[in-house]
């Protein structure tokens, strides 16, 4: 709210215009804006928040503020703070504000406001005043002369008319048009002091179109033969009234962006009626691996253009190590103009970094922010691996059986985990267990040497990791002949069930692109047809995934036949990992409405040599062309569910391969008993204030519901957070 002098009363204040600044968000006041108020105050009594009084004694029903602030296009087309609600309680609190630090003795006083009238009665009870102050000026819980009246009173079934007065509850001019109850209006209420008495002028307009100049009235009190009562000789404040007796109630009325002038032409920012924007355009300039301890290194920069704000925006940072990064510029003044805020990243440790940067600015619809991670090193300890491999020897085994050897990886100061991955020159003879490695430890890599024909092989794997020297690891095979190449792409059952993992993470680094996928204790089984899951690797970025597809242009079209394939995760365990939290990314291409293809996600336990299948509900797999080429991620919180010791997860593809059905899919990332971080961490210094859970059904609940839930936690500064979880 913003007072200021009228320009009659500014030799009293020697020409110094006052602004009381409080908690509500001040649009940008014309010339001689008096007040500008959006009830901008947290949800309560209105009493006592920013300048606001208490006219007389009544106690009963306060007057509140509410979070359902009122818009209309042309006047506030976006929320700028909350409401005021008054109610029909018979003799209830009114409250009054000054618009004026000294009264206003000639001229004419505008009130804008935009009102939402709930319910009335035919009782002509005003609901918005002017207040006459008496010569001790305007104090709390004191009575002035209502000068200047605004009513609602009921015409038909379900509408009203607006009624207006000088000083009686008789003499009444009232709008010949009728208006909805619930509807937002725009009003505009003017009391016009004039020279002698009982000829003051009252005039009221409802939406008008004209805001650059004064229109026809809706309603006036121009007769002074007709309206013969008492009028004022000075105006000081604006009152929010609620009944006016204990016979007589008056409406129930939603109140917002109320705006106090001298002219029609400063109710209204003519340059301020396009609705606020912000845009924020990142340009991301750390294009390193990883950035060294101890230095400042610029992350990125955002540039903002912004217009009409009614209020600075706010810009902070959140997220689990915003103490690693900081920005130049916390704020973006209110109105119109551009600015550049760079983000520094500032390493105090070695690892990976993430924080967010938001930009919250008071129209909750433009906030916006971005997500940033980083990798630090240390220059003065080097990431380093040592390998321990000298005693492998020459694998040997027939075709179509296995033999296994190991290995130990040491690494020290990785700022994330490494990699093992084997190139596939031996068309997937050789398997590793583990494509992970420690940020510090030893690891232990089990190689499986799995060849299907006989023969002479060898491969290399590579272990790496960000700002280490790689080390390499040369293997050697012989296959002898004996083992025989099944019909089906793939494996077979059984499952294997030998040392389940408490923890899997799971990249695809070592899979062949359009060749069966191969990995340690996983099964890639086709149930129906002869293809299995595949691999495949991008070209642009090297990245590399699982894929199953039905197509296959050697079918003609309407000639195809039933296909299934599933790829199973090696045995897991849910009692001993860490977190009970199996996440994946899954991403589809040429998928089409109401396509028959279709992949779920599948709970399996072992059942002998065959095994229990059972899809997971509420798993919004994509299936629709929007969302082609685009990865999803998702994270199935499994805690204190009904789950097997040791159990596994399936992908499971459905589909007619042939050449009339072409959708793909891919897996990434897939990872189990990983601790992992709730989405959209906050600040612990927050408090939860309300915590809701949502189905995929839409149901809402308290409490969590069956299937995968949507977790929308409310937080103490308006803030939210949103978690995936399944019951």
């Amino acid at each position: 709210m913003t007072t200021k002098h009228h320009p009659a009363t500014r030799r009293l204040a020697g020409a110094v215009a006052i602004v009381l600044a409080c908690l509500c968000t001040a649009l940008s006041a014309q010339a001689d804006r008096y007040l500008t108020e959006n009830f901008d105050y947290p949800v309560g009594n209105l009493y006592g928040q920013g300048n606001w009084l208490w006219y007389g004694s009544q106690d009963a029903a306060p007057v509140q503020v509410v979070d359902t602030a009122l818009t209309l296009a042309g006047y506030q087309p976006t929320a700028a703070g909350k409401a005021a609600r008054l109610g029909n309680t018979a003799s209830g609190q009114d409250v009054m504000v000054k618009f004026a630090d000294q009264p206003i003795t000639s001229g004419a006083v505008y009130t804008a406001a935009l009102v939402n009238v709930k319910s009335v009665t035919q009782d002509n009870v005003y609901f918005l005043s002017y207040i006459a102050p008496s010569t001790t000026g305007v104090q709390d819980k004191k009575t002035n002369s209502e000068i200047g009246r605004l009513m609602a009173e009921a015409s038909s079934e379900g509408k009203f008319k607006f009624k207006i007065s000088r000083n009686s509850s008789t003499q009444l001019e009232t709008t010949a048009d009728e208006y909805e109850l619930g509807k937002t209006y725009l009003v505009v209420f003017m009391y016009q002091l004039v020279e002698g008495t009982k000829n003051d002028i009252v005039k009221l307009w409802v939406n008008p179109a004209d805001k650059a100049k004064e229109p026809a009235a809706a309603a006036q009190i121009t007769d002074m033969s007709v309206h013969t009562s008492a009028d004022a000789n000075r105006l000081q404040a604006v009152e929010l009234r609620q009944g006016s007796s204990t016979s007589k109630t008056g409406p129930q009325v939603i109140v917002d962006a109320m705006r106090i002038a001298s002219s029609w032409a400063d109710l209204f920012d003519q340059s301020g009626n396009e609705d606020p924007t912000l845009t924020v355009t990142p340009q991301v300039v750390y294009n390193v691996d990883a950035a060294p301890v101890g230095q400042a290194t610029t992350y990125a920069t955002y540039k903002v253009d912004y217009k009409n704000l009614p209020a600075a925006t706010q810009v902070y940072l959140t997220g689990k190590n915003r103490d690693q990064y900081e920005v130049d510029l916390t704020q973006i003044p209110a109105g119109s103009g551009s600015a550049t805020v760079t983000l520094t990243y500032k390493p105090t440790a070695i690892g990976k970094h993430t924080a967010r940067i938001n930009f919250e600015s008071s129209v909750a619809t433009l906030n916006t922010g971005f997500e940033a991670t980083a990798l630090a090193y240390d220059p003065q300890n080097l990431p380093t691996i040592a390998v321990t491999a000298d005693h492998l020897d020459t694998f040997k085994c027939k075709a179509g059986e296995t033999v296994t050897q190991t290995f130990t990886v040491t690494t020290a100061n990785f700022p994330d985990y490494g990699k093992a991955a084997v190139t596939g020159t031996a068309r997937g003879a050789f398997i590793i267990n583990n494509a992970t490695l420690l940020k510090s430890g030893t690891t232990t890599i089990t190689v499986t040497f799995k060849p299907n024909e006989a023969g002479n092989y060898s491969d290399v794997i590579t272990l790496s990791g960000v700002k280490a020297e790689p080390k390499t690891v040369a293997l050697t095979g012989i296959a002898l002949q004996g083992g025989t190449t099944p019909g089906a792409e793939g494996d077979t059952l059984p499952l294997p069930s030998e040392n389940p993992r408490a923890m899997l993470v799971e990249s695809f680094d070592n899979v062949t692109r359009n060749t069966a996928v191969k990995l340690d204790g996983w099964k890639n089984l086709a149930l129906k047809g002869t293809r299995a899951w595949w691999g495949y690797e991008w070209t642009d970025d090297g990245n590399k995934a699982a894929k199953v597809t039905p197509y296959d242009s050697k079918i003609e079209a309407g000639a195809g036949t039933p296909c299934q394939m599933m790829l199973v995760t090696p045995p897991l365990d849910y009692k001993k990992a860490a977190s009970q939290t199996f996440s994946f990314r899954v991403m589809g291409d040429f998928m089409t409405a109401g396509m028959a293809d279709k992949l779920e996600v599948c709970y399996i336990e072992k059942n002998g040599n065959d095994m229990y299948v059972e899809p997971i509900d509420g798993i919004a797999i994509p299936a629709t062309a929007d969302l082609n080429k685009e990865w999803q991620s998702f994270d199935l919180h499994l805690e204190n569910q009904n789950i097997a010791d040791v159990f596994y997860i399936g992908f499971r593809f459905t589909s007619t391969r042939g050449a009339d059905h072409v959708a793909t899919y891919y897996i990434d990332d897939v990872k189990w008993g990983v601790p992992t971080t709730a989405v959209g961490e906050v600040a612990t210094s927050k408090t939860a204030t309300q915590v809701k859970y949502y189905n995929v059904a839409g149901m809402a609940s308290d409490t969590p519901l069956d299937g995968l839930n949507i977790k929308v936690t409310t937080y103490t500064d308006g803030t939210r957070t949103v978690e995936k979880m399944m019951r």
